[in-house]
């Protein structure tokens, strides 16, 4: 079941030409900016688009292995499949992921830091667990193009509360960074609706982080609507979770 605010029917600028290689992507689209940006952000932990789902179960040998605290705190996606109305979505083995990501190398250096990657939990984390779900259609040709639709997570367990609140304020400093280059391709919204939250929005998309003791969570929707209302109930599910 498609959800009725799902903006792949109306968002165009979330189109993408899949190729097998990034640098592929990148000339295919050469000249849409901002666009390629927010979609490169948004699936850096959902890797595996071109690429068959995987089943949301876990592998026997996934099953064996006894769950870290991590991964006590990502919410199934049957759980998100609920949340966001939109029984489509299909877990990637790709999207699980035990380090950060790397940014993308061509953004500006603070810019690296929006959405999932490398720079956006710092360095001195203890454990790192990230999962990503998404509508992406399997059947895609090579040259073809798709709509994105996804959801995706990510926590960050550090020694103490300290460092997850330094990782978090090092964090807002980079995205601030970012906007005041004043790069048309990065000109999304940053605020904090709380002082333990941060939030970026941009048409059709909602990433939010949260600091609670010692874990940085993360939590991107998007093209499915209402994105931010997604997004927060996903990060309130994680929130609960720490203790």
């Amino acid at each position: 079941m498609r959800p009725t605010g799902s903006t792949r029917s109306s968002v165009t600028y979330l189109a993408l030409r899949l190729t097998r290689h990034a640098a592929d992507i990148r000339a295919a689209l050469a000249g849409t900016g901002k666009s390629l940006f927010i979609i490169c952000t948004a699936l850096l932990v959902i890797t595996a688009c071109s690429h068959k789902g995987t089943s949301a179960k876990p592998s026997t040998a996934t099953a064996a292995t006894p769950q870290s605290g991590a991964d006590a705190l990502i919410i199934s996606i049957e759980e998100v499949r609920r949340i966001a109305n939109y029984e489509e979505l299909t877990a990637h083995s790709h999207a699980d992921l035990r380090h950060p990501p790397p940014g993308d190398l061509n953004a500006p250096g603070p810019c690296r830091a929006a959405g999932t990657s490398d720079l956006t939990f710092a360095s001195g984390w203890i454990e790192f667990r990230s999962a990503g779900y998404s509508g992406v259609t399997d059947e895609i040709r090579p040259g073809g193009m798709a709509l994105v639709d996804s959801v995706s997570q990510a926590v960050a367990i550090y020694p103490d509360a300290h460092a997850a609140r330094a990782a978090l304020d090092q964090l807002e400093a980079s995205l601030n960074a970012c906007m005041a280059l004043h790069d048309p391709k990065y000109t999304f919204n940053v605020d904090k609706p709380d002082p333990a939250t941060l939030r970026i929005t941009d048409q059709g998309w909602s990433h939010l982080y949260r600091v609670k003791n010692a874990v940085l969570m993360s939590v991107g929707v998007l093209g499915i609507e209402p994105a931010e209302r997604i997004a927060n109930t996903v990060l309130d599910a994680i929130c609960d979770r720490v203790t």
